[in-house]
């Protein structure tokens, strides 16, 4: 648990040091990835996964952005409903779209 705690601090000290990135995702829309790995490390990794390949949660390959942002509002199964909200809500759904 404790190198799992130390990664994502890293992780999150080491992304604030380089910045955001910016790409396009496949809705067209502008994706921060570095904002939306961010909030999938803190909030979605110890559930889906390194390279969301599902652990204790599901796999999130091919999910699309309004799939995400559902199961975060809904909780379905064991996850918490709202378990980030807003513009982390959005910025995690398109960055899982994006990347998977």
């Amino acid at each position: 648990m404790k190198k799992l705690l130390m990664a994502i601090a890293g992780s999150a000290l080491l992304l604030t040091a380089c910045g955001g990135e910016e790409e396009a995702g496949e809705s067209g829309e502008t994706v921060d990835t570095a904002a939306g790995e961010e909030v999938y490390t803190a909030s979605c990794l110890s559930c889906h996964g390194d390279n969301m390949e599902g652990a204790s949660g599901p796999a999130l390959e091919g999910y699309t952005a309004d799939e995400v942002l559902s199961a975060i509002e809904e909780g379905p199964g064991a996850m918490p409903a709202n378990i980030v909200e807003g513009e982390d809500a959005q910025i995690v759904a398109a960055y899982v779209e994006d990347e998977s």
